[in-house]
């Protein structure tokens, strides 16, 4: 339902009059339909596109990207590596013309990712990528970029205007992608089919509903915790394989909404150094949903309450361990795996971070340093 939202200020504190408090408030509430529309609109493009990759045999798959866009490119690294069994990587655009286009050819798939399409950085990438001979896929919001243009095919999310910090859009890359490498997955039959059936239907039926239902019901829980959390000065947020990039992309978030010094890492680099520097004053944050990575992450909670540091985990309602070991739960439903937790965790922790700017008397939707595109190097 659309939603006028009128900013006005006051002395030095911002105000939104609407049904909602601020724009990036609306377009969290906002996901659940823009995630079910993205991953019904796209499947027969999906389904056609991959089916022409099959007869490419591609032999790798290099995804780049910028910001927010480069962090989904990083799940999509883990998503097309697991399901489809092509050696992948997720490059940041520039790092992506100056350095790894050395190594792509016509044996090469690329993902040119750009929320708006007009990122400068990404479309040079896209040009290099086309130059050396590879297959270049955009994926956007905006079927009239210039990404969506110039690229070879492009596939489409659903998420409509944003206009406060990346939250809506970003979510719909990650599922876009994830979908994207299980159908490609079912294509070249590198996976399970009963297993594929499985998740590629929970996408577009189950998921957006079990979205709708997290971000409601635990809007005033998160709103409490930000309360209490608004001063911290250090959040080291820490996650596990996919759930790595969920991770960079609260992180992300944090700094830009609420201006709180945050840093993501995995789970077990975080013992290699960044761990010196935690202290009473640090706030932990772990993403830990059923998984290949949820025993390494049980065990540095534990490290890290030995410190002292609060801990604040995301893992499945029932979850007695991680919650024996946390100073604060907050329970997500039980039946998503790491894999889709890499996304359908990612609103409760916007939503937190929205919390926590509000709480610190900070307009999130306004930018002081960062535009929403760079279109100028």
């Amino acid at each position: 339902m659309p939603v006028t939202c009128v900013s006005m200020v006051e002395g030095n504190r911002w105000m939104v009059k609407s049904k909602y408090d601020h724009y990036m408030l609306k377009e969290i509430y906002d996901e659940p339909k823009a995630v079910e529309l993205t991953a019904r609109s796209g499947e027969k493009e999906l389904l056609k596109i991959a089916r022409a990759l099959r007869y490419r045999n591609p032999k790798r798959i290099c995804l780049t990207g910028c910001g927010s866009s480069y962090y989904a490119c990083m799940a999509g690294k883990y998503a097309f590596e697991e399901f489809t069994k092509i050696p992948s990587s997720a490059v940041p655009a520039l790092e992506f013309v100056y350095y790894a286009s050395s190594a792509i050819d016509a044996e090469s798939l690329v993902f040119c990712l750009s929320q708006s399409g007009e990122t400068i950085e990404t479309l040079r990438a896209l040009r290099r990528a086309k130059a050396n001979g590879a297959y270049a896929i955009g994926l956007t919001n905006d079927e009239k970029s210039s990404l969506a243009k110039k690229a070879h095919v492009a596939i489409l999310t659903s998420a409509g205007a944003e206009i406060g910090p990346g939250t809506k859009t970003v979510v719909t890359q990650m599922m876009l992608i994830y979908e994207f490498a299980l159908i490609m997955a079912d294509v070249m039959g590198s996976y399970a089919p009963s297993e594929l059936n499985r998740m590629i239907s929970a996408l577009r039926v189950e998921i957006p509903k079990t979205l709708a239902r997290a971000i409601k019901s635990k809007d005033g829980s998160l709103r409490a915790l930000a309360g209490k959390y608004k001063e911290m000065e250090d959040v080291y947020i820490v996650g596990s394989g996919p759930c790595f990039p969920c991770a960079l992309q609260a992180s992300n978030l944090i700094k830009e909404a609420t201006s709180i010094h945050a840093e993501a890492f995995s789970v077990e680099e975080f013992r290699h150094g960044p761990m010196e520097i935690l202290d009473r004053d640090s706030v932990f944050i772990a993403i830990n949903p059923p998984g290949v990575g949820r025993a390494s992450l049980l065990r540095l909670i534990g490290r890290v309450k030995k410190i002292g540091t609060s801990v604040i985990s995301l893992a499945s309602e029932g979850d007695a361990d991680t919650g024996k070991m946390s100073d604060e739960v907050i329970s997500m439903p039980g039946n998503i795996d790491e894999w889709r937790a890499s996304f359908l965790y990612l609103p409760i922790l916007q939503l937190f971070a929205y919390h926590l700017a509000v709480e610190r008397d900070i307009n999130p939707d306004h930018f002081r340093n960062i535009r929403k595109t760079w279109t100028i190097e």
